[in-house]
């Protein structure tokens, strides 16, 4: 029986070429840097537009949010379209940048800027009286009252409602009552609180401790919570039932200075949370760069 023998191949015999093995591309340079400043810069952006837009440009700032999130959302169908774990990365990392900008805006929001944008937004008026009209200032977000004028801290009182306690204190001029005594005066605006004092006294609401304090930033009752302790109070304390609707202010050294304060504690947490989403942004680009590289 013969055996076959393999025949020498015909050097002039067409040869099947050789087929590389394709591999995935490694990200240049670039590709990084656009993952770093990318969700980067969405985030700085939104965050910013949140502490100086919104009031005004509400529509227009949640479209961006929007755009921003679809953009994310693009790269992530991309990246699962086309099995690039860059693309994917990329696309989730500027979802969670968005995510996170609405997070941080609405604290800044709701902590600081609303009420800054409050106050710029009102009308101011110095040497105001205690006993006048609140009426009168109805446009009012800063009020100076006349020199002398104090927080009486003896009838102050706290209303509980849904575990906050809302706390509010008549504001009068003239010779100070004593503790015994109510007032002869009927008080016109309190300084007010949440949760600066017991539910009989102990009023430490605002600038309450600062000698020579007598400014109030007005504070939104639309609620009406504050107009119920004032009711509780009078009933409490045998006060005046003020004539008309109240006004309720922070009492402050300085209006303008409170103003200030607000603009510098939300620019410094937003600065602080920029930064942090940068050192982010740098531990996932990171990560990115070592899980491609193996």
């Amino acid at each position: 029986m013969r055996v076959p023998t393999a025949r020498p191949s015909d050097p002039s015999s067409p040869q099947t070429p050789l087929v590389p093995i394709k591999r995935h591309a490694q990200p240049k340079a670039l590709d990084y840097v656009v993952f770093l400043l990318l969700p980067w810069a969405v985030f700085t952006l939104l965050l910013g537009l949140f502490a100086v837009a919104l009031p005004d440009f509400g529509p227009l700032v949640w479209a961006l949010v929007a755009a921003s999130a679809l953009l994310g959302l693009l790269f992530v169908s991309m990246g699962c379209t086309n099995g690039k774990a860059a693309q994917l990365a990329l696309g989730l990392l500027i979802v969670t940048s968005v995510s996170a900008a609405v997070m941080v805006g609405e604290r800044l929001q709701t902590l600081h800027m609303s009420e800054y944008w409050h106050i710029d937004s009102g009308a101011e008026y110095r040497g105001v009286s205690p006993a006048g009209p609140g009426a009168s200032y109805a446009d009012a977000t800063a009020i100076e009252f006349e020199q002398g004028s104090y927080v009486d801290v003896k009838h102050a009182l706290g209303f509980m409602k849904l575990g906050d306690l809302y706390c509010v204190a008549p504001i009068l001029s003239g010779p100070r009552t004593s503790e015994e005594e109510g007032s002869s005066s009927t008080p016109q605006f309190y300084a007010a609180g949440e949760n600066c004092c017991s539910e009989r006294g102990n009023f430490e609401c605002g600038d309450i401790s600062v000698a020579g304090a007598h400014s109030g930033v007005v504070l939104d009752d639309r609620a009406g919570i504050f107009a119920a302790a004032v009711r509780m109070a009078s009933s409490v304390h045998g006060l005046p039932a003020p004539r008309g609707a109240p006004m309720f202010v922070r009492w402050t050294a300085s209006p303008a200075g409170f103003k200030e304060a607000l603009w510098s504690k939300a620019t410094s947490e937003g600065v602080t949370a920029c930064i942090v989403h940068f050192v982010g942004c740098v531990a996932a680009a990171i990560m990115l760069h070592r899980g491609l590289s193996r």
